[in-house]
């Protein structure tokens, strides 16, 4: 391979569809690896949640989405970079669970604990059981139709909206909020 398509190769730093950002000199520019991280998350004020807005992947053997993250050379899932490098966790060895209040979502980058294997696998099959329980033959069919595109979910029943809860932003992903607020100048603190 030549020097000219040597420099023409997209390079390691690039994010998604994102390039970095490049000096007068076409240097590329030291981004923080939080900062770009946070700007990839949405805060829901309902659940309390931080959701992964980025890159997603399948997990390993899994149809569940999880989030995807670009870190000193190699491809992390979101959730577990965020328990290395924001929550300060010991996962070693182990697997990152999701044990967001209002149930795991595999998208949520805040309520995430250390769980062995087994653990894992045990939760998950009682969430399944749980559900399985919940739903009548009928219904499975419908959401199986649903999901296959045959059928039209039916609408969401509309609640209490002062029934909802809110939630203020963890401390670690403020600061990157008021960012963007003051960015799109919409008067919005978060």
């Amino acid at each position: 391979m030549g020097a000219a398509a040597a420099r023409l190769r997209t390079p390691r730093e690039r994010s998604g569809f994102i390039v970095c950002p490049r000096d007068e000199r076409g240097r590329v520019v030291a981004i923080d690896a939080l900062a770009r991280f946070a700007e990839k998350c949405a805060f829901d004020s309902a659940t309390g949640c931080v959701l992964w807005r980025g890159g997603t992947t399948s997990g390993r053997g899994n149809t569940a989405s999880y989030g995807s993250f670009w870190y000193d050379g190699r491809r992390w899932f979101a959730h577990r970079w965020a328990a290395v490098h924001i929550h300060r966790l010991s996962v070693a060895d182990m697997q990152v669970g999701h044990c967001c209040p209002a149930g795991p979502n595999t998208l949520c980058v805040q309520h995430i604990e250390p769980q062995t294997q087994l653990d894992n696998l045990a939760e998950q099959a009682g969430r399944m059981a749980a559900r399985r329980l919940e739903q009548s033959a009928d219904e499975r069919q419908h959401w199986l139709f649903v999901s296959l595109g045959i059928r039209e979910p039916a609408p969401a029943p509309i609640g209490d909206p002062h029934a909802v809860p809110f939630h203020q932003p963890p401390g670690w992903l403020l600061p990157y909020l008021r960012l963007r607020a003051v960015e799109n100048d919409d008067g919005c603190p978060f």
